[in-house]
């Protein structure tokens, strides 16, 4: 069986292995490439079409990964493409007007303070729109799914190819709360200042006519955050795109704090895969 889904990721190294509490960082918040990469390994069994971005130097390891799958992997120098952007996060993010306006403990939070971090989640739409106007992108839907997505073991639940068939005149994103309403610019600014997490960057569906204007979408938000001075990774960034075009999007519910569920909660168009996804709905209301 071949998929319906082309799965595109990127992985960069932000020197997030550096990280570690008896430096200063918060708590559990280093990993190393090695880590991601075994991180990777548990996604990459997926026979799905899979588009990857990463560094020329880490592009050998990611092919030999998915030695034998189907699978293109594109170098690219992210800190010489996209200096200028990553300049001005930085200096938003040291603008005293800016961390003035954050709660004490968001600031050891690495949207707050690593412009490498913030650049990389932004970038996943820019991805995603380049593999499509590559021409490399086959199939009806495009996912993408974090590198780093699979943290335990069983998170893709024993599948060998990833399929659902998502509505193509959405664009899907997964939530861990429910009951998200954004009502104004300046909420979804609370949001980003506040640190409200209700979607999740670590998994965007959609048709390849639908990422355009995702991509379109989430550019005009990320400029109106720059322009407004503030910084937020792509979950913030989603609250703004949903604020500015709610018809565009469905929001899929993973269940509370449920961030690594996709693979549980839609699985295939069987009718015991729909029943199972809704009494894991049910039960996390």
């Amino acid at each position: 069986m071949k998929s319906s889904t082309t799965i595109i990721t990127a992985y960069f190294d932000i020197g997030r292995g550096d990280w570690t509490a008896n430096k200063g960082f918060r708590e559990k918040l280093a990993r190393s490439v090695d880590v991601y990469f075994s991180y990777f390994e548990r996604l990459a069994v997926l026979e799905n079409e899979m588009i990857i971005f990463t560094s020329p130097d880490l592009k050998p390891r990611v092919e030999a990964i998915r030695n034998g799958k189907p699978t293109t992997v594109i170098a690219i120098d992210i800190k010489k493409k996209f200096r200028y952007i990553r300049s001005r996060i930085e200096k938003i993010q040291k603008d005293e007007s800016f961390t003035n306006r954050l709660e004490p403990r968001q600031l050891k939070n690495p949207e707050y303070w690593s412009p490498e971090y913030v650049l990389v989640c932004n970038l996943k739409a820019y991805f995603v729109n380049k593999a499509i106007n590559m021409g490399l992108v086959k199939t009806p839907l495009v996912a993408w799914i974090d590198f780093g997505y699979c943290r335990k073991p069983n998170v893709t639940r024993g599948l060998k190819i990833w399929d659902f068939p998502f509505d193509e005149n959405k664009m899907h994103l997964f939530t861990i709360k429910k009951g998200l309403t954004v009502t104004s610019q300046q909420q979804a600014f609370d949001f980003m200042i506040g640190n409200h997490v209700y979607i999740i960057g670590g998994a965007i569906v959609g048709s390849q006519h639908k990422w355009k204007e995702f991509y379109k979408l989430v550019l005009e938000s990320q400029k109106i955050t720059l322009n407004n001075n503030i910084v937020d990774d792509d979950q913030g960034i989603f609250v703004m795109c949903y604020y500015k075009r709610s018809d565009l999007f469905n929001l899929n519910y993973l269940g509370r704090g449920k961030w690594f569920d996709l693979f549980r909660c839609f699985r295939s168009n069987t009718l015991g895969a729909k029943m199972q996804a809704l009494r894991i709905f049910l039960s996390r209301k």
